[in-house]
């Protein structure tokens, strides 16, 4: 988005290894196509591609593993992806205990992502996870950043909180461009994000200003606008805090419990923000 405010050629291909394809040149997302091409047949779309038109891919870890490409071709494709992409980003998370409570909800709920209220409603049901699956997460987190620095040795880091919370300073240290949401939209990033919660949340409530609506509309126009051009393939919505998960999930302590047992065999895992909601910025217990 930011690159597009900023009227430059983007295109978002989504995840690189469950399809793409060329149109007009440049590679975008084709779904239907799964995991049917090689890692050398995604190589070469990459190399074909419009070089007047940036890529923003994900490669996701997960479905590296569920191809099962030979290792000599993973190791291939990594190699061309280090040498075709000008920056390579990994996001971490500041709060892991979140995220493995946060994938052990959408399992639960059969939700990856909240697009409406209906999905919303669905996430909302779910009172109970799975304790076994909310540690396989933690160490399939793990074995996620010893994968990504094993190959990908100029990684970029950024953290999944801050790319909420500290959105635009995020964006600019990213892309180069500074104030890009305030001076095309209105307000920050951040603002807008934490604008979207709260009202999606509180609609009948809502007590957001003119000043904040305004650019809110504007900022879901331009997702619409991504989306019809097929430049993005989705725009979620933010889902749940951690107080909401806390409030939410029966389990929830007894999945803290495992996890605070599980870090302790980590010890690069700072424990302290498990209980910190960095959307609100305060501990929860």
């Amino acid at each position: 988005m930011t690159l597009y405010l900023e009227n430059h050629n983007v295109q978002n291909t989504h995840e690189l290894t469950n399809g793409i394809e060329l149109d007009n040149g440049i590679a975008v997302k084709k779904f239907d196509l799964g995991y049917s091409q090689s890692l050398g047949e995604i190589a070469n779309i990459l190399h074909d591609s419009q070089a007047q038109t940036t890529l923003v891919s994900r490669l996701a870890k997960y479905h590296m593993d569920n191809r099962e490409d030979p290792a000599n071709d993973r190791q291939d494709f990594y190699k061309l992806l280090n040498r075709h992409f000008e920056k390579i980003i990994m996001c971490v998370r500041e709060n892991i205990f979140e995220y493995a409570m946060s994938w052990s909800i959408r399992t639960q709920s059969g939700v990856l992502n909240v697009y409406n209220k209906e999905d919303r409603d669905k996430v909302s049901q779910v009172s109970e996870v799975d304790e076994k699956y909310f540690i396989q997460k933690c160490q399939q987190y793990v074995k996620y950043t010893e994968w990504v620095e094993h190959n990908f040795p100029n990684v970029e880091t950024v953290s999944y909180e801050n790319t909420v919370k500290d959105s635009d300073a995020v964006m600019q240290k990213l892309t180069g461009h500074r104030g890009t949401f305030t001076d095309k939209i209105g307000l920050p990033l951040s603002s807008l994000l934490s604008n979207e919660y709260n009202f999606l949340r509180n609609r009948s409530e809502s007590n957001l200003t003119n000043d904040e609506l305004k650019p809110l509309v504007k900022y879901r126009r331009l997702c619409n606008e991504m989306l019809d051009k097929k430049i993005i393939v989705s725009a979620p919505l933010k889902n749940t805090t951690l107080a909401d998960k806390k409030n939410q999930i029966k389990n929830f302590d007894a999945c803290l419990d495992k996890f605070y047992t599980f870090a302790r065999n980590h010890n690069w895992i700072d424990q302290s923000n498990a209980t910190y909601d960095f959307w609100n910025e305060e501990h929860i217990c």
